[in-house]
């Protein structure tokens, strides 16, 4: 994303009719979905990559498709100061839909300690952690997908998945109810128990919140006509 120590962006600008009002709406849930920083109305940012490149020359042929208008610019910041500001923007979005999985992830820990020094297994708990499991599993994924960012956001991607990876370790030994080996696992991995504050779970640095619980591709949504 960066070249010769200068960082790269890609501004999007757009024009859309004015009616129906949900081609305007369909471009900003795109945009929104892309994590794209708005920069004022209709023009967005994104750091330079090969992939930011190809959907953003999809979205502007959408949008031509539809009777609008789209320019892509290739830009550099003047400002450090303001470049680092919108950067740590995006990475706030980004970092906060990965942390929402860590999170989810740590209330299940939590309870496979207490489950642990119960020694408490049943079918109706392996059915509620399977589904938490699942859960947390289509959020990670969500994350991925919305993640245009790249090596920015690998530590809190990768952060993620090793929670996740814990979890499923966990899960697995509870299943054959193996408690010592459960509780060795717990206390190796105790870095990922604790219960997140109420700020941690609830709030959100984004403007626009992704659709977590959706499974469908961004690039492959059909633009309305």
């Amino acid at each position: 994303m960066q070249e010769h120590g200068v960082m790269r962006w890609l501004q999007l600008t757009y024009k859309v009719p004015s009616e129906p009002s949900q081609k305007r709406v369909w471009v900003w849930r795109r945009l929104q979905n892309l994590g794209a920083y708005a920069l004022q109305n209709s023009v967005y940012l994104l750091p330079y990559s090969d992939e930011v490149e190809k959907l953003f020359r999809q979205l502007a042929h959408d949008i031509q498709e539809m009777g609008g208008e789209a320019s892509i610019f290739s830009v550099v910041a003047l400002d450090v100061a303001d470049e680092q500001r919108i950067l740590h923007a995006l990475l706030d979005c980004r970092n906060a839909d990965y942390n929402k999985a860590v999170n989810v992830c740590a209330h299940f820990l939590h309870r496979a300690v207490a489950l642990v020094e119960k020694q408490e297994w049943n079918e109706q708990i392996q059915a509620e952690c399977s589904d938490i499991l699942e859960k947390v599993h289509l959020s990670f994924r969500a994350a991925k997908r919305h993640d245009v960012l790249g090596s920015y956001t690998a530590i809190a991607r990768a952060s993620a998945a090793e929670a996740i990876a814990v979890c499923e370790q966990v899960f697995r030994v509870l299943q054959v109810r193996e408690f010592t080996k459960a509780r060795r696992l717990l206390e190796m991995n105790y870095e990922w128990i604790y219960l997140p504050t109420t700020s941690e779970k609830d709030s959100s640095p984004c403007s626009g919140e992704s659709e977590l619980s959706t499974d469908e591709p961004v690039s492959t949504r059909s633009a309305p006509r």
